[in-house]
């Protein structure tokens, strides 16, 4: 028996390891994330970040506007290296959010390691690496993190309000329905 579960044990350790976990909600903001596993060009993670929703919220690429919210992302991926969604890359050493509420805004949080953002090398996009830096660093977005953290959240785009006719025909059966119910 001892035997079967050297083997059994690992086994169960891989599957787990390569599976993926739903969305998990974190309280600072209200706002689910997701840890992917998949080494990703930064705009391959961006473009797949955006086709996600999760319980009607738009995804996109994690915007770390608090040390909080730092640390919190820095777990789902147990420190493993992971493209976050700021970027310099419209205007060099102005660093800002590409999606998300905060799409082009400036960062107000940062947590760059020492010496860093150094652009050496024609480096443009937000890398957050914990087991080896502690910190955050930019690189090209050529290379493949081997993970991206989706963050679900109200959309940037404001909703297209009804237009005035179904409105208008909406407000007119109610005032038919509410005189048929007061007679």
């Amino acid at each position: 028996m001892t035997s079967s579960l050297r083997f059994i044990v690992p086994l169960a350790l891989c599957a787990a390891a390569s599976a993926q976990a739903a969305p998990v909600q974190w309280a600072g903001n209200g706002h689910y994330y997701e840890a992917i596993r998949d080494t990703l060009t930064w705009d391959q993670a961006r473009a797949a970040a955006a086709a996600m929703t999760h319980n009607g919220l738009q995804g996109y690429l994690i915007t770390i506007t608090s040390a909080d919210e730092n640390a919190f992302a820095a777990g789902l991926t147990n420190g493993v290296e992971f493209w976050a969604g700021a970027t310099d890359a419209a205007v060099e050493g102005q660093w800002i959010w590409a999606d998300g509420p905060e799409a082009g805004q400036a960062l107000t949080y940062t947590n760059w390691n020492p010496g860093e953002p150094n652009n050496a090398g024609d480096e443009d996009y937000l890398h957050v690496n914990y087991a080896t830096f502690a910190g955050w660093n930019d690189i090209p977005g050529t290379y493949g993190n081997p993970f991206y953290v989706v963050e679900f959240g109200p959309s940037t785009q404001v909703p297209e309000p009804a237009s005035l006719p179904a409105a208008l025909a909406a407000l007119a059966l109610l005032a038919v329905a509410r005189r048929r119910v007061s007679r």
